[in-house]
């Protein structure tokens, strides 16, 4: 075994996106890897068969997967600039070509043996290909948000929805989809004539409001209900017996952060709340990691029980619920992803030690992912702070002497609304290897302990940096062999603005890496693609009316005490905390005649860390290891 290297991650291979066949003989699932010299991703579908109890790969390259109803596995691999071609593997030996569209398809659903619901864009003919690219010297903005982090500008593309008969390779129109107030597919019935949508809805001079309207759209007759008009926020909504079950915020108590609710919906849209109003779960997966890539599952539904991911304290696990309320527990640890079988639940889970494994409820292991270097060890405490019990972790060096003392690097995850635990890490176990301690904890803000502890809005800079602090104070106390005057903090979005405005209250630190991050309040508003809704609603604040309390809540604000050194790390494709905020804090911290500096990385967005280009993160990773070990080391 060795230690962790900072360019393990290029070794790593993360599973993602599992589906399963109706026959529950096949699972599929992607793998991803870093590619460095193509400074990309490979991408495979691979499907593991129960009757040989192993995997083969499928197709490298693909997208848009799933079985088809009688159990054969199906995948968009080519699209031309007249159409996109779908593959089918349903015998030993090379995918065979299935059946074409010439359309843009951008979601497809196996509805019967050769039927399918696609979502699709007309293709672009070579003249407006053209046309776009003589006009890419400028962009007309006339919406909001204008940018989305990850996608760039928006574009007024208008979709549709259809079913497409392989048997006739004919395309019927259901609906279609405008570029504003567009549908978005949640779920279809089981006997395939009704579905449901929610829709985006805009203002008329195009503004996004907060709330979805909740549809039912007959296939038969072609016919739209609105069954609940910008009343929730929706996460999903499934069918199950003859109801509707939804989950959705009504973001008014707690703000855009508010956790939701399960509700059930008759077809006229009556609905009733199917949990208490302490139900108080947070739904999905919010437990940060640079260790994870691709997507997965959060909801799902099997006979008359509807099933979901929530984050609870430092785990992710999965419960279910019937049409009566009775609430069940099914999966309890560490979940990534999961699929449901007849009798059994399918899921992907990350520990300590391994990167996603599949497993099997009943079964067990099915395919192992452990993390081939020695995992320095993750000891826990727990400490009081502003009222709460919190759970501190603590990272230690490999080969850890007791009677060393160790420079120590306080991590603060982003959000606020999401968490740290002890899957693994690579950037944290690749410090520890390095020779230090990392420390870290959720403050008040983070996810997974209610709605309550979660809701900071107004308090940005408050009761989460005392948090922080007193953590710190007590892991002194505990562990000796931290260096009380070889501290760095450093942190990424949410992390990197209390890395801002901690560098600005405490000299603690001698040296910080902030990245991602949010300098000042009040330009935030106008430049992030969330801007004008996240920096009123979670400062509590607005800059016509309580400028002072947005701006005392800005880490900019106490620019001018900052004596860190400090390393600041932005893209210039970040449309979440763009680049501009980085740049001023950058600025301000420069003309105090402290050292700084600000790697700037071209055409790379907000999830640099996480998904950004192999050669991006190892950038990375490597400006922040030398940042650290200049000033905790005191090496050059």
């Amino acid at each position: 075994m060795k230690e962790t290297k900072l360019k393990d991650i290029l070794d790593y291979e993360f599973l993602s996106d599992l589906e399963i066949s109706d026959d529950e003989k096949f699972i599929a699932y992607k793998t991803t890897k870093a590619n460095e010299k193509e400074n990309t991703y490979d991408s495979s579908y691979w499907i593991y068969d129960f009757n040989l109890a192993s995997s083969y790969m499928v197709s490298e390259k693909a997208s848009l997967a799933g079985f088809t109803k009688d159990n054969k596995f199906f995948f968009k691999k080519d699209s031309t600039d007249t159409e996109d071609i779908f593959y089918i593997k349903d015998s030993p030996g090379l995918a065979r070509k299935f059946f074409s569209i010439k359309k843009d398809v951008s979601l497809i659903r196996a509805l019967d043996e050769d039927l399918f619901l696609i979502k699709a864009s007309d293709k672009k003919s070579k003249k407006e290909k053209e046309e776009r690219k003589d006009n890419d010297f400028y962009k007309e903005i006339t919406s909001l948000p204008f940018y989305l982090n990850g996608q760039g500008f928006l574009e007024e593309e208008k979709s549709s929805f259809y079913i497409y008969d392989r048997n006739e390779d004919k395309l019927d129109l259901l609906i279609e989809s405008e570029p504003y107030n567009s549908l978005n597919f949640l779920d279809i019935n089981w006997d395939k004539k009704k579905i449901i949508f929610s829709k985006d809805n805009y203002t008329a001079n195009k503004v996004m409001e907060f709330r979805e309207d909740l549809l039912l759209f007959d296939i038969e007759e072609k016919t739209l209900k609105t069954l609940i008009e910008k009343e929730f926020s929706l996460y999903t909504a499934r069918f199950i017996e003859d109801k509707i079950i939804f989950v959705g915020s009504k973001m008014q108590k707690h703000g855009i952060n508010e956790d939701a609710l399960i509700y059930l919906s008759d077809y006229e849209g009556s609905y009733k709340k199917l949990v208490d109003d302490d139900f108080d779960m947070a739904f999905g997966n919010s437990i940060g990691t640079d260790a994870r890539f691709g997507g997965g599952h959060i909801f799902d539904t099997r006979d008359d029980r509807f099933y979901f991911l929530v984050t609870e304290y430092e785990n992710t696990k999965v419960y279910s619920i019937n049409l009566k309320g009775e609430l069940r527990e099914e999966l309890s640890k560490n979940v990534e992803d999961f699929i449901l079988g007849k009798d059994d639940i399918y899921y992907l889970t990350m520990g300590p030690k391994t990167l996603s494994e599949l497993m099997s409820k009943n079964k067990g292991l099915l395919l192992e992912n452990k993390v081939k270097s020695d995992i320095c060890p993750i000891e826990t405490f727990d400490f009081d702070s502003n009222g709460d019990k919190l759970r501190g972790y603590v990272l230690l060096p490999k080969d850890f002497d007791q009677n060393k003392k160790y420079p120590t690097l306080l991590s603060v995850h982003g959000g606020p609304k999401t968490e740290f635990s002890d899957i693994f890490h690579h950037e944290h176990q690749m410090l520890a290897s390095s020779g230090y301690i990392i420390i870290y904890t959720n403050p008040h803000g983070s996810s997974g302990r209610g709605v309550e502890f979660s809701d900071i809005r107004g308090k940005y800079g408050d009761i989460d940096y005392d948090d922080l602090m007193t953590f710190t104070d007590r892991a002194i106390e505990k562990y000796p062999q931290i260096d009380k005057d070889k501290m760095g903090i450093f942190g990424g979005s949410y992390g990197g603005f209390m890395t801002n405005f901690t560098i600005g209250h405490t000299h603690r630190f001698k040296a910080a890496v902030s990245q991602r991050s949010i300098s000042n309040w009040t330009s935030f508003f106008g430049v992030s693609d969330i801007g004008y809704f996240f920096a009123n609603d979670q400062t509590d604040a607005d800059m016509w009316d309580s400028l002072d309390k947005m701006w005392d809540q800005s880490p900019i604000k106490y620019g001018k005490n900052v004596k860190t050194p400090t390393l600041f790390i932005h893209s210039d494709e970040d449309y979440r905390c763009p680049l501009e905020q980085g740049l001023q804090m950058y600025t301000r911290i420069k003309l105090n005649g402290v050292d700084t500096k600000i790697n700037i990385f071209h055409g790379e967005n907000h999830e640099l860390s996480r998904s950004g280009k192999p050669k991006g993160r190892i950038k990375r990773l490597t400006e922040i290891k030398a940042w650290f070990d200049k000033y905790l080391k005191n090496e050059n």
